[in-house]
C-alpha cells in the first residue's frame, strides 16, 4: 500500500500551500493523499431534527468541497485522493483516524502567511497533544512560494 500524506481540508488561504507540499511529496515517493474534512457537531440545537438537518447540510458542503480539491489535485499533479468526512472534535478525530490507517505517514497542515496566531488544530498538535500524534507533522509556512516549496520538495 503507498503512503499517505494527510490534508485536513477547509476554507484557510494557507491550504493551497499544504496541497502543493503533500502533491509534490506525493510525487517523489510515489504516495497519495487523503483529504480530511471535520464536521462541527451541531450543538445547542433545541431539538434533534434541527440538529441533523445542521450536520447534514455541514456534511454535504464538505463533500462539495472536498470534491473541488480532488478534481484540482487531479487536474494539476494527476493524483488521485482519498477523501474521508468524520464528524467531532477536529483534534480528536484527527487523532482517531492516524491511529486506525497505518498508511498514513505524514500529517501536512500551513499557518496563516499573516503574524496571526496559528489555528487551534496546529496550536493543539504543537501543545499537549503531540504527544498523542504517532506520525511526523509538517507545518508548511504560509509565506513560502510554490518555487520556495519546489526547493524544498
Amino acid at each position: 500500500m503507498k503512503k499517505k500524506f494527510l490534508i485536513i481540508i477547509d476554507e484557510s488561504k494557507e491550504l493551497e500551500k499544504a496541497i502543493y507540499f503533500a502533491a509534490k511529496r506525493a510525487i517523489h515517493t510515489d504516495g497519495k493523499l487523503s483529504l480530511l474534512y471535520i464536521v462541527d457537531p451541531a450543538v445547542n440545537a433545541q431539538w434533534s431534527r434541527i440538529e441533523n438537518l445542521i450536520e447534514q447540510e455541514a456534511t454535504s458542503e464538505a463533500k462539495k468541497l472536498c470534491r473541488v480539491w480532488t478534481q484540482k489535485i487531479k487536474s494539476r499533479f494527476d493524483i488521485e485522493s482519498e477523501v474521508i468526512i468524520k464528524m467531532g472534535d477536529r483534534c480528536e478525530e484527527l487523532l482517531k483516524l492516524v491511529e486506525e490507517d497505518k498508511n498514513i505517514r505524514f500529517l501536512v497542515l500551513a499557518s496563516s502567511a499573516n503574524n496571526e496566531e496559528p489555528g487551534p488544530l496546529i496550536k493543539a498538535l504543537t501543545g499537549k497533544k503531540i504527544k498523542d500524534l504517532s506520525i511526523p507533522m509538517v507545518i508548511i509556512p504560509g509565506a513560502l512560494s510554490e518555487k520556495e516549496i519546489d526547493l524544498i520538495v
